[in-house]
């Protein structure tokens, strides 16, 4: 898409994540105009496509119910974004994001408002709170109460899987410590036209071919392979498209229920989740500019007055801004020698003390590393500071970018993604429609 200086917007997003999507999502079914900048790959590639809230608390301790511990964690972690957002916020933007997913065409599963877990593809078990049909379902819980027979099979000569390694793991779990978990093979059908062998294929590659190919036949093979089995895990590559129609044939033909067990990256349940939020994004009327990097933003006098793109050096302008960057991963912070930083406005973070103190010398410590709390300073509606501790109105931060958390040692990344993104939304909205007076309905926020 060309840009150009007249380009001008109610809400300009910095960040096409979880965070980025949800918050313009929620500009758009509130009437404004959006648009999102890219630079890149999200980094839902490499997810595993569920969602999180709230896994652990305190410390390694499992939550069965997230709602139940919420308000003794809020009032423990002052500085969490879920303090900021409010529990019933938090509520409201999980039913919008589940509505919204399900109009794309990708229903979320939950667990009754609790946790459930999903199998990673290490074979252990993570609490999650919202997962695809083919992760956990009601089905897949009322087999799982009755210990049942499980083979995990993998695609003969795929290499980004290891069915071995999960089932061993696995079986230590006390949920499956008294199912027979079994492991097998089978190969893609030879009629199916590959242009490269099994071996040289990553799960993309597999995928695009169940998007094209009939199911039946590998149902017919699944039957043969493991005729015993009540449940079937297969790598997470049951398409991209038609993941839905895919996974209900080969249920439907096997008897079986079909399970999916993550794969090393590029992460399909992920690209799935990427792929319906642009989808409903775009159908929403919002324009997601893709592989444009912004290479600075000017403040002065405590608003952000236009960003400068890097590919096209074009200046943009909107109404609001919203920096929705990510952590470290996706570049939304960088570690120089000395010093970490926020590279687009150069915005005051919590933590900035020298980079070599901000890790553990032991790669799993229990108390997880400095760098992953690491984020931006902001105000308790996500406004950030400068380094001078000036507030900057204009301009919200939301998801990984915020410091105050940490989404691996809690579980709740994705939670918070999606719930600072839709209540910065909606404050967009408000502060909009209040200063136009065009809506007076718009209900009060934390």
């Amino acid at each position: 898409m060309n840009l150009n200086n007249s380009t001008d917007y109610d809400c300009l997003i910095i960040g096409g994540g979880l965070s980025g999507l949800a918050c313009g999502i929620t500009c758009l079914a509130e009437g404004l105009s959006c648009a999102i900048l890219s630079s890149g790959m999200s980094a839902l590639h490499f997810s595993s496509g569920s969602v999180d809230l709230l896994g652990y608390f305190p410390e390694a301790t499992v939550v069965p119910d997230p709602f139940d511990a919420l308000p003794r964690f809020i009032d423990m972690h002052s500085e969490h974004p879920y303090a900021r957002c409010g529990i019933d916020t938090i509520k409201e933007a999980l039913a919008f994001f589940r509505q919204e997913m399900a109009r794309a065409g990708l229903p979320l599963h939950e667990n009754c408002s609790r946790n459930h877990f999903h199998v990673t593809a290490l074979g252990t078990l993570k609490p999650t709170f919202f997962s695809q049909r083919s992760v956990f379902n009601q089905e897949i819980r009322s087999v799982i109460d009755h210990t049942p027979a499980i083979t995990i099979m993998n695609i003969q000569g795929f290499r980004d899987f290891h069915p071995g390694l999960a089932a061993a793991n696995l079986k230590r779990h006390k949920l499956f410590s008294a199912c027979d978990i079994q492991c097998a093979e089978m190969h893609l059908p030879e009629k199916e036209k590959n242009p490269s062998p099994v071996h040289a294929m990553r799960s993309i590659d597999i995928a695009r071919i169940f998007d094209t190919m009939d199911p039946d036949e590998m149902a017919r093979l699944i039957r043969t392979a493991c005729p015993d089995a009540d449940i079937v895990g297969l790598p997470a590559v049951l398409g991209i498209e038609r993941h839905n129609a895919v996974l209900d044939r080969l249920r439907q033909k096997t008897g079986k229920i079909i399970y999916e067990v993550p794969t090393l990256p590029p992460s399909m349940p992920g690209m799935r989740l990427d792929n319906a939020l642009k989808s409903r994004f775009a159908a929403m009327g919002g324009v997601f500019i893709q592989r444009e990097t912004v290479e600075k933003g000017t403040i002065a006098n405590g608003r952000v007055t236009a960003i400068r793109t890097k590919n096209q050096n074009d200046t943009l302008t909107a109404g609001f801004y919203v920096l929705s960057t990510g952590s470290f991963f996706s570049g939304g912070l960088v570690s120089r020698f000395d010093q970490i930083a926020e590279p687009v406005f150069n915005l005051a973070l919590a933590r900035s003390p020298e980079a070599r103190c901000l890790g553990s010398e032991n790669f799993f410590a229990p108390g997880g590393h400095a760098f992953l709390s690491a984020g931006v300073i902001t105000d308790d509606t996500f406004h950030p500071k400068t380094p001078a501790g000036e507030t900057v109105e204009n301009l919200f931060c939301t998801g990984a970018v915020l410091s105050g958390y940490d989404p691996v040692n809690q579980g709740c990344g994705g939670g918070v993604a999606v719930a600072t993104g839709y209540v910065t939304g909606r404050r967009i909205a408000r502060g909009i429609y209040s200063a136009t007076r065009q809506r007076q309905d718009y209900p009060d926020l934390p």
